[in-house]
């Protein structure tokens, strides 16, 4: 998988986020996933963070219904991009970097993409949000939205 990115949940929100100003850019990035042009990956956690993202009015100025963001996530389950689940060793590791990098709060999700990454032998991650993941030195950040 040394090839692979990783998608991170804002590219799917705003791939689904027709008001959004990055859906066009965002959709693009996800027909070249789907098209094999851009090898790319995506993990459970994110398509979690996905639903909880575009079913929450305070996130989302569209909001989807359940059912609605439960299809989009059951799309991108059965679609062939590659899907990485954590494992019994991916809570340690995310401890691990939460220690070494002084995590706090909600940070703590990103450093288990991180993990998840790493555990994975992913360097690259596409994400709109580099700020949160430029200080881990394990990886570099993409943002295909500029």
């Amino acid at each position: 998988m040394d090839d692979l990115a990783f998608l991170d949940t804002n590219i799917l929100v705003y791939a689904a986020n027709e008001d959004s100003p990055y859906h066009a850019s965002a959709k693009e990035v996800i027909r070249c996933v789907n098209s094999g042009k851009l090898a790319a990956c995506l993990s459970s956690q994110v398509l979690s963070e996905f639903y909880a993202t575009v079913t929450n009015p305070k996130k989302v100025s569209q909001p989807l219904r359940p059912a609605e963001a439960a299809e989009a996530v059951e799309g991108y389950l059965t679609s062939s991009i590659p899907k990485l689940h954590p494992d019994e060793t991916t809570l340690a590791l995310t401890l691990e970097l939460a220690k070494r990098y002084q995590i706090t709060g909600l940070d703590i999700f990103d450093a288990q993409i991180v993990a998840t990454m790493v555990q994975n032998r992913i360097k690259t991650i596409y994400t709109a949000n580099e700020d949160d993941f430029t200080g881990f030195a394990e990886i570099k950040t993409i943002n295909p939205l500029r």
